[in-house]
């Protein structure tokens, strides 16, 4: 046979196709088949869970957003569950009115062979009378988003009223609408940037709204930094002979200065210096205000005071 022409074709076609099998593991995947029958456990983590129930007149609150659900059977029926797309877990409250209820979640989309259990097992989710409001949006530009040598002078928000459906008890416990600054970076020149809209009680409780738009252009403009501080009086020199102060009144008893917010955290007073050398009647004194080298800028940068003497 090896001397016949078509022999030869005939064994190299063979050795062609053994070669190409094993190339491919089509061996190694006929004795691991049993490993696919084999039964295991997975969990799929963070499945969105939808709720159905009569949204054109009622609103469902306390709704789990993800569930982990615990999944086992053959393993090549786990690996597509893996990968598939078409898994979903429920709430069904179609047939429930308002009120409390605790109902189990289900798992749809999943081959017949395969056993789940969903973690937490249940939910218990209000169901109230739907209810629509148009309520005023407020800007939230805290200080600590804010360059430290700058301070928000002016906020807004567009657009400043927003659509808020929800049910009536978490609706009439909205106290406020918050459009809150969430960039990393640090405000240090007039900026506009959106903002996610957030409603809390009075107690700054987040409430389990829905809000149309969710987000708004928030826009806040900024200064140098700066704060309002006493001017405490320091007296050097004597008022002539038997003249005595009845008092000091100051033209400004309070100025403004200017720098970085955290290096003027503990200035709370300047210090203005009166000379009272020669003085011996009621007389206007100019005030040497004394500047901490924290402070980048006074306003105003002098003052007086009225020495009353008797």
């Amino acid at each position: 046979m090896l001397e016949s022409k078509w022999g030869l074709r005939l064994i190299a076609l063979a050795l062609a196709v053994f070669f190409f099998l094993s190339a491919n593991n089509v061996f190694g995947n006929m004795f691991n088949a049993d490993k696919f029958s084999q039964k295991t456990t997975e969990t799929l983590q963070d499945v969105p869970v939808e709720v159905k129930y009569n949204s054109n007149k009622l609103y469902a609150s306390k709704v789990p957003e993800t569930v982990d659900v615990e999944i086992s059977g053959p393993q090549s029926q786990i690996l597509k569950a893996e990968n598939g797309q078409n898994i979903k877990v429920t709430l069904d409250l179609n047939s429930e009115k308002s009120g409390r209820h605790t109902t189990q979640f289900k798992v749809h989309g999943l081959n017949k062979d395969i056993d789940y259990d969903v973690k937490p097992k249940e939910a218990t989710v209000n169901l109230e009378e739907k209810v629509t409001k148009n309520l005023k949006v407020e800007p939230d530009v805290s200080s600590n988003d804010v360059d430290a040598d700058y301070k928000v002078s002016e906020q807004s928000v567009s657009p400043d009223t927003v659509k808020v459906t929800g049910g009536q008890d978490q609706i009439d416990k909205i106290a406020y609408l918050k459009a809150t600054y969430k960039n990393n970076s640090k405000i240090s020149k007039d900026t506009t940037d959106v903002a996610k809209i957030t409603a809390f009680d009075r107690n700054l409780n987040k409430l389990d709204v829905s809000i149309q738009p969710e987000e708004v252009n928030l826009s806040a403009k900024v200064e140098p930094y700066s704060k309002k501080v006493k001017i405490k009086t320091k007296t050097t020199g004597s008022l002539a002979n038997g003249k005595e102060i009845d008092d000091i009144e100051l033209s400004d008893k309070e100025v403004e200065v200017f720098g970085n917010r955290k290096e003027l955290e503990d200035v709370d007073e300047i210090k203005g210096e009166i000379d009272l050398d020669n003085i011996s009647e009621t007389t206007d004194k100019s005030v040497q205000l004394d500047v901490p080298d924290e402070v980048s800028k006074v306003e105003p940068n002098d003052t007086t005071a009225k020495v009353i003497v008797k």
